[in-house]
């Protein structure tokens, strides 16, 4: 009998072994469905030259801004989710954010909400990366650019970004010199820290800020007031 039980334990350890193998396998099987999963909606512009300026940019919305200024009196601005897609298409590819290398930006406007996405590589693996913004205007007047969620296909990865976020943002400034006032980094650590900012900017001599903002679906409406 006694020799028969290396043989049990051999028989009983094979029993408990394909069951774990299996189980680790249809773990890693769903974590490689979720992380390479594809949005729907996701579908960025492509154009060929990446150096050549979005027309809505400098036709439309550039001069928009800028005639309505001379006038120093508050007016609304009418940014469409076409024309910002248009402009981030145009933009210099790659973006790069420190080890982060990004393509293919897309935004999508709903109501209340901004979506930002982008394709990253890991691995030799497309995966796309997509940050969820619910911005807002305080009853004092500040903005917070509060992120809510980040994921990477379909996993929810918002603590890992915001770790990442913040020392890939404390480099920048460190290597950079750039002024923790200036509205780059306030924008920074409102999206990062959720803390609020003067939405304060110059528009030739004169300074204006965002007194409103309304996201709606396929556009975002600013109303713009010269500050005194």
């Amino acid at each position: 009998m006694k020799k028969d039980l290396p043989n049990v334990k051999k028989t009983k350890l094979k029993k408990c072994f394909w069951p774990v193998i299996l189980i680790v396998l249809i773990v890693f099987m769903s974590a490689l469905v979720f992380i390479t999963h594809r949005p729907r909606r996701y579908a960025p512009i492509r154009v060929a030259d990446h150096n050549q300026a979005s027309r809505y940019l400098t036709n439309q919305l550039l001069p928009t801004i800028y005639n309505n200024s001379q006038l120093g009196k508050p007016f609304e601005v009418v940014i469409t989710q076409d024309g910002l897609n248009d402009i981030l298409a145009r933009w210099p590819h790659p973006i790069k954010l420190q080890n982060i290398v990004l393509t293919d930006p897309q935004v999508l406007l709903l109501p209340q909400q901004i979506i930002l996405m982008a394709t990253t590589n890991l691995e030799t693996v497309d995966l796309v990366l997509a940050i969820e913004l619910n911005p807002t205007i305080t009853p004092q007047g500040l903005m917070n650019l509060h992120i809510n969620t980040v994921t990477l296909g379909a996993v929810n990865i918002t603590a890992v970004a915001r770790l990442i976020g913040d020392k890939a943002y404390l480099s920048w400034m460190s290597s950079t010199g750039t002024d923790p006032n200036s509205i780059v980094a306030r924008v920074c650590r409102s999206l990062l820290n959720n803390e609020p900012f003067e939405p304060a900017f110059e528009i030739g001599d004169e300074s204006w800020r965002i007194s409103k903002m309304e996201v709606a679906a396929n556009k975002i409406t600013v109303l713009l007031t010269p500050s005194h």
